[in-house]
């Protein structure tokens, strides 16, 4: 039988996804096909996140229904967060889906699919990678306790939930073992790791052990809270040969008031002196913000925009405040979608003009760079990363196509032009 897989959302979607086809592979008879067309069974991993996600993962529920009804034997099954979300009504309302399986019985697919039982006392030694090969996902959590106003997450997948630290060696020699050089340590926040036991800096101390896994070369951190950036966190950032000089940490927004409503447990001289911190120690700084929030003013805005502007990160991404049903925020009078919009575009701007300040000044420097793939944008050249870049959320290094070279391999290279405020071009040394 012919398998299509779609992965939607996050990057702790795409490990599911990876573990439900490592269950199916363990248990029967499947080939793994990329045009849905072809598909004798089609497997939907959804997200259930903000309104655009729903959307995207409903529109693709409703092609593969098209689909079956073209081909009546094609069988449709929907996995993860939208379903998990909204159980009751999807089963209602979509009776044409052979099977739903929830974020916490991932196992169940291979009932649903081969009509038999899963059982193994090491599942995540079963993961199929769908990442390119020297790319790894590791996550070391699930769910969350923040209790963010805004946020669906906890409404999704419950309270934060540690996973053992030998149990995430073990999965990470796994990953190894498949070719990963780059690990990414991801959960809904990294730094709340083991607190839900009771158990303090504790990430620092995986972190040790997983700097001794064969074959890993990086380690990137993502997901962090602000609040839980501990100073022996920031020094093993600082100073480990592993764990790269990078850090994911999402600050929302920056206005006292907002981030009281949003529930987030700091305030903006918090964040400031955290920021600061980071940066007279060279650690490249990425972060999230939301604008339009309910009770977001036009001087709240104006706060994010003078930071914005001030502080200079790296990389920045911003997103549209999303009114979703059964969060605190919901309770909240939410703006008019012209107003978000519109401060969407200025802060991106603003952040834009930063990008070109502090990236031509990277113009004739020298980098390790991650070869993750022949450029479809740029026919005729590789693309890739530097250390100071994430996979497919920051921006990119392009280097004339050398067939020596291939995707995962690791080269010298000199940034010699900006292509646009986000990507460059580079030679090889």
């Amino acid at each position: 039988m012919n398998l299509f897989v779609e992965s939607l959302g996050c990057p702790k979607n795409t490990v599911d996804t990876e573990l439900m086809l490592g269950y199916l592979k363990h248990s029967g008879s499947l080939k793994l096909v990329s045009d849905i067309q072809d598909a004798d069974i089609i497997l939907i991993n959804t997200c259930g996140f903000i309104t655009p996600a729903k959307e995207e993962s409903i529109d693709a529920v409703m092609e593969a229904i098209e689909i079956k009804k073209t081909e009546p034997d094609t069988k449709v099954f929907v996995a993860g967060c939208l379903y998990e979300r909204y159980k009751n009504e999807l089963k209602e309302e979509l009776p044409e889906v052979d099977g739903f399986v929830g974020v916490y019985e991932l196992e169940k697919i291979v009932e649903k699919i081969f009509s038999k039982k899963f059982h193994t006392q090491t599942p995540y030694l079963l993961r199929e990678t769908i990442t390119p090969k020297h790319i790894g996902y590791l996550k070391i959590a699930e769910g969350c306790s923040n209790g963010c106003s805004f946020c669906a997450i906890p409404l999704i997948k419950g309270g934060f939930k540690s996973r053992e630290i030998d149990e995430l060696v073990k999965e990470a020699e796994l990953l190894a073992q498949k070719g990963t050089k780059e690990l990414y340590l991801i959960a809904q926040d990294t730094t709340a790791y083991m607190f839900d036991k009771n158990r303090e800096d504790e990430l620092c101390k995986l972190i040790d052990r997983l700097e001794t896994v064969e074959g890993i070369e990086w380690i990137r951190l993502m997901y962090t809270y602000p609040t839980y950036i501990t100073d022996r966190l920031i020094d093993k950032i600082a100073n480990s040969d592993k764990l790269l000089k990078y850090i994911d940490v999402p600050l929302q927004h920056i206005s006292d008031r907002v981030l009281n409503s949003m529930n987030r447990k700091y305030k903006s001289l918090d964040a400031v002196k955290l920021i600061e911190k980071l940066k007279k120690l060279d650690i490249t700084i990425r972060s999230t913000f939301i604008v339009g929030y309910p009770n977001e003013t036009q001087k709240d805005f104006y706060q994010l925009c003078d930071f914005i502007e001030k502080y200079e990160l790296d990389w920045v991404g911003f997103f549209k405040y999303y009114h979703e049903e059964n969060t605190k925020a919901f309770l909240l009078k939410d703006l008019d979608d012209a107003v978000k919009q519109e401060r969407l575009e200025v802060v991106e701007t603003i952040q834009n003009e930063v990008y070109e300040k502090k990236h031509k000044s990277l113009l004739g420097k020298e980098y390790d760079m991650i070869i993750d793939g022949i450029s479809d944008e740029l026919p005729g050249f590789l693309f890739g990363r530097a250390k100071m870049s994430a996979y497919e959320i920051d921006g990119l290094i392009f280097l004339e196509n050398n067939k020596k070279i291939k995707p995962g391999d690791m080269v010298k290279i000199k940034i010699e032009s900006m292509l646009n405020n986000t990507d460059f071009a580079a030679s090889l040394l």
